[in-house]
C-alpha cells in the first residue's frame, strides 16, 4: 500500500457530493477477536449513555470477522432503538455456552484439535486446512432467529437511518483476496472505489450466513460457500483481509466513525517489542496501488490491557470449569504455554473460552474503559485525524492515504 501525495489545494480522491462532510453521518466498525466481542456490548452500553439519540441514528454498520457478527445484531434491532440493539447484544453473549454454541461431538472434535494444534505450533497463523475443530450451528440458527424476529435486515426492513450494514469476508482461492458484502442503499461508483483494497458483493438482504463467512477462522470453523455475482465463493475469517473496515466505512459516507477493536493486537505487539504499524505475514498484502481512508472524525476504543486475566480469574482454579469453557480447544493451552508462558497461553484462550462469568466480565470491563475513556474526553469524544494519538492511527487500518 502506497502513501498517496495531497496537496492543499488538491485531493488525492474525488467523491460524489454526498460524501462532504455532514455530522449526522456516523459509522460504526466492529473488529474480529473470538468471543472477546462480548467486550463490545459492554462499550457500546456504555457509549450509548453518553451519545444517545446520535447512535440511534447510526448510518453504516461494518464488522469483520466475529465483529461482523455483533453488526448483524446491532443492525436488525436499531429500528428498536439502540438500547434495545445492545441488550440484544449482551444477552446472546450471557447465555454462550460451548455446548449450546458448538455442536457435535467432543471426543472428536478434541482429536481434530490436537492435529491441528500440533500443525499450529508448528507453522502459526490462519492456514488452509481440510478439517474443522467445531460446527457453530446452533449458534447460527439462534442468530437467525433473533434477526428473522425484527424482520431481517434488507434495506426496508431495517431502521430508516441505517443506509448500510456490511461484513469483511476473504476469498479462498490461489491468492486470499478481500470481499465485503454490503446491503446499501447506494452502490459505491468505479471512481469511489479507486485504490480500495476490496472487491464488493452486493445483497439484498444479508444474514447470518454472510455473518458467518466472515467469522469463518481457518482451521477452527469451517468455511463457508456463498453464491455471488462471481460465481460459487469459499469465504474464510474477513480479519485475514481487513480486521477492521473503517476504509469501506468512510467510502459509504461516514465522517464520524466509532470503532470497537477487540483484537488485542496492540497487546502482543508491545509484548514482543514491535511497531504497531507491524502487520502479521499471514495477513492478506494490500496492492503498491492501494490506499485506504480515514473518517475526518474517529473514536477507537480498544482493551488496553491483557484480557487474559479476567480469564484465569474466572476458570484458572478449577481444572474441569477450565476444560469447559475451552471445549476441544484446551490443547491449545498447552501448546502455547510450553512455548511462550502461562501469561500468553491465557492470552490466547481468551478468544475461545465460553464460560458465563468470564463473558460476564468481558462485558463489564467493555463498559467501564469505555466509560472512563468518554469521561476524559467530555467535551468532544471523537478526535480529528491529526490530533489523534491514543492509537487509532497506530492501526495501520486506519492509516490513510
Amino acid at each position: 500500500m502506497r502513501r498517496r501525495p495531497q496537496s492543499e489545494d488538491q485531493r488525492a480522491l474525488k467523491f460524489r457530493k454526498s460524501l462532504e462532510p455532514n455530522g449526522s453521518d456516523l459509522g460504526i466498525v466492529l473488529s474480529g477477536g473470538g468471543v472477546r466481542a462480548a467486550y463490545q456490548a459492554g462499550a457500546l452500553k456504555a457509549l450509548a449513555q453518553v451519545l444517545g439519540k446520535d447512535l440511534d441514528n447510526t448510518s453504516i454498520v461494518l464488522g469483520s470477522s466475529i465483529g461482523a457478527v455483533n453488526g448483524l445484531v446491532l443492525s436488525a434491532f436499531l429500528r428498536s432503538g439502540i438500547t434495545a440493539s445492545i441488550e440484544t447484544l449482551e444477552e446472546l453473549w450471557r447465555e454462550r455456552t460451548f455446548s449450546n454454541t458448538f455442536k457435535g461431538s467432543r471426543t472428536l472434535a478434541f482429536i481434530r484439535a490436537i492435529r491441528i494444534a500440533t500443525a499450529q505450533y508448528l507453522s502459526p497463523g490462519p492456514n488452509s486446512s481440510a478439517i474443522s475443530v467445531l460446527d457453530p450451528a446452533p449458534l447460527e440458527e439462534r442468530l437467525n432467529s433473533v434477526i428473522g424476529s425484527q424482520g431481517g435486515l434488507s434495506p426496508h426492513s431495517r431502521a430508516t437511518s441505517l443506509r448500510a450494514v456490511g461484513v469483511m469476508t476473504t476469498m479462498e482461492g490461489p491468492q486470499r483476496r478481500p470481499l465485503l458484502f454490503l446491503s446499501s442503499h447506494h452502490q459505491l461508483t468505479p471512481e469511489e472505489l479507486v485504490g480500495a483494497t476490496f472487491d464488493v458483493c452486493y445483497v439484498d438482504e444479508i444474514n447470518a450466513r454472510h455473518g458467518f463467512a466472515s467469522a469463518a477462522l481457518p482451521s477452527i470453523l469451517p468455511p463457508v460457500e456463498l453464491d455471488t455475482d462471481r460465481g460459487r465463493v469459499r469465504l474464510v475469517d474477513g480479519g485475514i483481509s481487513q480486521n477492521i473496515p473503517v476504509d469501506p466505512a468512510v467510502r459509504l459516507g461516514a465522517h464520524r466513525i466509532v470503532v470497537i477493536d477487540i483484537s488485542g493486537r496492540s497487546w502482543w505487539l508491545d509484548r514482543y517489542g514491535e511497531a504497531h504499524d507491524t502487520r502479521p505475514s499471514w495477513e492478506v498484502p494490500a496492492g503498491d496501488d492501494t490506499f485506504c481512508l480515514r473518517p475526518p472524525e474517529t473514536l477507537t476504543i480498544r482493551n488496553p490491557g491483557s484480557l487474559g486475566v479476567y480469564l484465569k480469574q474466572a476458570v484458572g482454579s478449577s481444572r474441569k470449569r477450565f476444560i469447559d469453557a475451552c471445549g476441544a480447544l484446551w490443547p491449545l493451552f498447552t501448546l502455547v504455554k510450553a512455548k511462550l508462558g502461562e501469561e500468553a497461553a491465557y492470552e490466547v484462550m481468551s478468544y475461545v473460552a465460553l464460560d458465563p462469568e468470564y463473558l460476564n466480565s468481558l462485558i463489564e470491563v467493555g463498559y467501564h474503559e469505555t466509560f472512563a475513556l468518554l469521561r476524559r474526553r467530555a467535551r468532544n469524544p471523537f478526535l480529528a485525524n491529526e490530533e489523534e494519538h491514543e492509537g487509532a492511527a497506530s492501526d495501520p487500518s486506519l492509516i490513510g492515504a
